[in-house]
């Protein structure tokens, strides 16, 4: 990042000898023209910055107000928690109304609730200071002022950056913020759905952990039966010292043998590996109904051949 007391530099990327390289030279072009001092923004920054000290004073004395005042009938602790909320809805509603401040229909509703909010809590402060004595209303509207005062400067800033859309310019922003939202809450919904269905699998995943395991059933393999050992075979016009012992029997592999063994696994997982080589888009709902299983089964089979399927791609 180019900065005032650094030299500031250029990347060039070049090739030498068939290698591409890249190094830094001087930057000889001029440099960029420096922006004009904004006295605008520097005054705006200022403004705002003192309307939120103002509010900040006069959620604080509100609350010490109304607080004490409440503290004859509670706790001092819940008096003073509840007594800030006075002061701190009609703050809540400012940030409400700047957050809309492109759209004066929906301003509306946060800037008119942080005005009666305002005037109940200015009541409560007059009122605490008519209780204290007799000159304890005149501190009481005086505290009350610095409510007004703080949410008359938030008034005037916000007037300062509201601009007024025409119609068909406020109409193209809320369709464009409501298109915005739309796709929010359907990506949102889709994200519920899918936490929801992982949730349903772990559970079920769960349950079928804690059932006690069966154990398979294997059927003995049947040996073959001794044979008797091949005798030579002796042609009619074949001399005695000529005879050709019989050839041995091949050894023939049981086709049914893998069948005696019991369905495993892996032989469930290579099943459905089979398919998708076979590019068969495969559900869990699907993989149940191939395999014959439960669909928690089904999931984590699933599961295990699309990882082997990605191994060896």
């Amino acid at each position: 990042m180019p900065s005032r007391f650094r030299p500031r530099t250029q990347t060039i990327s070049d090739t030498v000898h068939g290698v591409p390289v890249t190094y830094d030279v001087p930057d000889t072009s001029p440099p960029p023209p420096r922006l004009p001092f904004n006295l605008d923004s520097l005054l705006r920054k200022g403004l705002f910055a003192t309307a939120i000290l103002m509010t900040i004073g006069a959620i604080v004395w509100g609350t010490v107000a109304i607080g004490s005042m409440l503290a004859l009938l509670a706790p001092e602790w819940a008096a003073y928690l509840v007594a800030g909320v006075f002061d701190a809805g009609w703050a809540a509603c400012l940030i409400a109304e700047w957050l809309l401040r492109y759209d004066h229909k929906r301003a509306a509703l946060p800037r008119k609730a942080g005005v009666g909010m305002l005037v109940v809590s200015m009541a409560a402060i007059v009122l605490h200071g008519a209780f204290s004595g007799s000159w304890g209303w005149v501190v009481g509207i005086i505290g009350a002022l610095v409510s007004a005062a703080a949410k008359g400067v938030w008034a005037i800033g916000m007037h300062t950056i509201r601009i007024k859309l025409d119609p068909k310019y406020e109409a193209y922003l809320r369709t464009l913020q409501q298109q915005t939202g739309t796709e929010m809450a359907l990506a949102l919904g889709e994200r519920d759905r899918l936490l929801s269905e992982e949730r349903i699998v772990g559970v079920r995943l769960a349950l079928e952990a804690r059932r006690p395991g069966v154990p398979p059933i294997v059927e003995p393999v049947n040996r073959p039966a001794d044979r008797p050992e091949p005798q030579p075979v002796q042609a009619a016009d074949q001399p005695a010292n000529q005879v050709e012992p019989a050839p041995a029997p091949v050894p023939v592999q049981a086709a049914g043998r893998a069948v005696d063994r019991p369905v495993q696994p892996e032989d469930q997982v290579d099943m459905l590996l089979s398919r998708l080589r076979k590019g068969e888009h495969i559900t869990k709902r699907g993989a149940a109904e191939i395999l014959g299983v439960s669909e928690s089964t089904a999931y984590r089979r699933l599961k295990d051949a699309e990882s082997k399927l990605h191994q060896y791609n």
